[in-house]
């Protein structure tokens, strides 16, 4: 399996997604807060991450469970890069046949949340 194309994407801060027989992804560049240790106590840096999402198809991520979604979070520079395409890899091929057994998209419909129970009452 081959993630190459992704460096672009990144660069360009724009989301990507994929997928690879059954088996769904969703990669998208943002940034988040960490402690830094350098300008004292409570102060708080921007770092750029990158966002792995995978999921079985046929569905998109949000009309797909939560329960059958992973998420890991990759730093976005060379090396998380590395390790995301890693990550789908390793995901993909340590259940090749969860990803070819998938239901088509005309036999299944999609997940949809369940309706809080405020609204079911009336």
């Amino acid at each position: 399996m081959l993630f190459v194309p992704l460096l672009h994407y990144f660069q360009c801060k724009n989301s990507f997604s994929g997928n690879e027989d059954g088996m769904r992804y969703l990669l998208t560049p943002g940034k988040r807060k960490v402690p830094d240790p350098d300008s004292g106590e409570g102060a708080e840096k921007e770092e750029s991450i990158l966002t792995v999402d995978v999921w079985p198809g046929p569905w998109t991520v949000d009309k797909t469970d939560p329960v059958l979604r992973q998420q890991a979070v990759f730093p976005l520079s060379e090396e998380g890069r590395a390790a995301a395409a890693s990550y789908l890899d390793d995901a993909y091929h340590s259940d090749p046949a969860r990803w070819k057994n998938l239901p088509s998209i005309l036999d299944c419909e999609p997940w949809t949340p369940p309706v809080p129970e405020e609204e079911a009452s009336t």
